[in-house]
């Protein structure tokens, strides 16, 4: 069947080694995701920022996580190359530094992801999503 001859303990050399890998991982990408207790205790943290990317109608519609400043996705760039005084302005909040961590927000995730890749593209590379976002947040706070 094989050309060569397997030796078992090259097969648990791979094994060990792939089991490793996914471990390193998950443990690196655990920390760079927000948790529901870490965005539920945003507003006991001012040093955290919590973006919220959905657009100001469905935030209308269904409601917000407390804390978060809403800047629709179409507007996440711009507004990230604002001054502090345009951010403040349009957004009513202080532009968030660039060493501060930034949680991003949507729906159910995924545009939290592409909100937290577009801010560590532009330099806030403490940015992390928080992927259960407003599908999790409503569930666990009884709003569904």
């Amino acid at each position: 069947m094989f050309p060569f001859r397997l030796s078992v303990p090259f097969w648990m050399l791979v094994l060990v080694a792939a089991n490793w890998a996914f471990a390193e991982d998950t443990l690196h990408e655990d920390k760079n995701l927000a948790t529901y207790e870490e965005v539920k205790d945003i507003p006991n943290h001012p040093e955290k920022y919590l973006i919220d990317v959905r657009s100001r109608e469905l935030v209308e519609k269904d409601g917000v996580i407390p804390g978060s400043i809403i800047i629709p996705f179409m507007e996440l760039e711009n507004a990230l190359m604002m001054n502090d005084k345009e951010f403040n302005m349009k957004y009513g909040h202080e532009k968030p530094p660039r060493d501060a961590v930034v949680i991003f927000s949507c729906l159910g995730g995924q545009y939290a992801q592409m909100g937290s890749d577009l801010a560590r593209k532009h330099g806030w590379e403490k940015a992390k999503p928080y992927l259960g976002s407003w599908l999790e947040w409503s569930k666990r706070e009884g709003l569904d």
